[in-house]
């Protein structure tokens, strides 16, 4: 049962973080959409911070792994970039919730080990990128790093952009664009 009121918890606060008109999320307001008491809540969590560090943790988990699985794909450096930019869009448009705490819209001054979480999240995904480039460095238009950096720099531009637009205008419905257009930029023809 503690495990499944845990997630019940971390449900809640993503569903909170999806609300299109995001206000400040307070423990007590958490627990009333989770359906227990503050008390309750405290059982689980001891803080607010350590709610947002494992919903984090998860996001960071479930994208990691799949970038994993991507670098071991037998298939092209660039069709493993592709797929890792495409994955990492489709993933922020279904968790909604997720878009807010990687752009650290969702957290305060007390989740800054969150936001460092965050900001080692990026590193560590460009790096990945990095390494699958250097894998075909003769075919870039730049060097890795530089083409790793300006794919983070399009992501986080486009989770800005998908929370400005309240959550309407899907990542989806422009991503092959957007990663045609970046393709031009890194690969050579």
């Amino acid at each position: 049962m503690k495990k499944d009121r845990k997630n019940i918890i971390l449900q809640s606060l993503a569903g909170m973080l999806e609300e299109r008109n995001l206000s400040k999320i307070t423990t007590a307001a958490l627990a009333k959409k989770s359906e227990i008491t503050e008390a309750a809540l405290y059982r689980h969590f001891p803080s607010k911070r350590s709610i947002y560090a494992e919903l984090f943790s998860y996001c960071d988990d479930t994208v990691f792994a799949k970038c994993n699985e991507l670098k071991k794909d037998k298939i092209s450096s660039r069709d493993k970039v592709k797929k890792a930019f495409v994955f990492f869009m489709i993933f922020i448009e279904k968790n909604k919730g997720f878009a807010r705490l990687l752009s650290r819209e969702a957290l305060s001054s007390n989740e800054q080990n969150v936001s460092d979480s965050v900001n080692q999240f990026y590193e560590r995904f460009e790096l990945m990128l990095r390494q699958i480039l250097k894998e075909d460095e003769k075919n870039l238009v730049s060097n890795a790093g530089i083409s790793a950096q300006l794919i983070i720099t399009i992501l986080e531009g486009n989770i800005g952009r998908y929370i400005r637009s309240k959550f309407k205008d899907s990542p989806s419905n422009y991503i092959e664009n957007v990663w045609d257009l970046l393709s031009l930029s890194i690969f050579k023809r």
